[in-house]
């Protein structure tokens, strides 16, 4: 207790800095998000009781193993618990995504993402309501309103495998493709995804037969 009191007071006393970096612990083997390095913009508040912590003028977070980095308006946190920020640009091997807000379960290496979130990357471009990302698994989740450009699709979710950039529309799905439209059964269907590149060129191929890996990978999240 006496170590948690001395790091907390030490935590006020930076506050009046500018661009103050806060630590995290250092992480089990192989875990993402277990030492995220967070930089204030300004001011930064501590709740002795809870741990929380507040910057309320943003700043930035930076996780070395994931090479997650996250730019926010608003960021509350918990060391070693959770992370929450609002109005955020998060880059990382999954591409781009802008959010309203955004939290991290550090405990399980889970980021979620909700409000009118965009991702980008080479070859895709999707919008959504919500997105969940497993940092262990590389699987990135959208769920609610989720469309596509680059290709120009729709569908009720849509599955991507960071690793390979494969995705899956699951659920009731339009897909344009060219000169041709495929459209799922009114309950609903699955289509894949397959990332082509052709020099710089990237595009997808589409298929109603999804392959048994495909399903595999995405076994526990459909």
């Amino acid at each position: 207790m006496l170590l948690r009191f001395l790091a907390s007071v030490t935590a006020l006393l930076l506050a009046w800095g500018v661009a103050q970096e806060a630590e995290g612990t250092q992480p089990p083997e192989g875990r993402p998000f277990a030492a995220l390095t967070i930089l204030s913009n300004g001011r930064q508040t501590i709740d002795l009781v809870t741990g929380l912590t507040t910057l309320p003028d943003g700043g930035r977070l930076m996780d070395a193993q994931t090479g997650v980095e996250v730019l926010a308006q608003v960021i509350r946190y918990v060391e070693g618990e959770y992370i929450e920020a609002t109005a955020v640009t998060v880059t990382g091997v999954f591409g781009e995504v802008t959010a309203e807000a955004l939290r991290i379960d550090v405990k399980t290496s889970l980021l979620t993402a909700t409000g009118e979130l965009r991702l980008a990357r080479d070859g895709l471009r999707v919008s959504a309501t919500s997105l969940r990302y497993d940092a262990v698994d590389q699987v990135a989740v959208f769920d609610g309103g989720v469309a596509g450009t680059e290709p120009t699709f729709s569908a009720d979710r849509v599955l991507l495998d960071i690793l390979t950039g494969d995705v899956l529309l699951d659920g009731r799905y339009e897909y344009a493709g060219g000169l041709f439209t495929m459209r799922s059964p009114e309950v609903g269907g699955r289509l894949q995804l397959t990332l082509q590149q052709v020099g710089e060129a990237v595009t997808y191929a589409a298929t109603t037969e999804v392959s048994p890996a495909l399903l595999e990978r995405f076994k526990a999240y459909l």
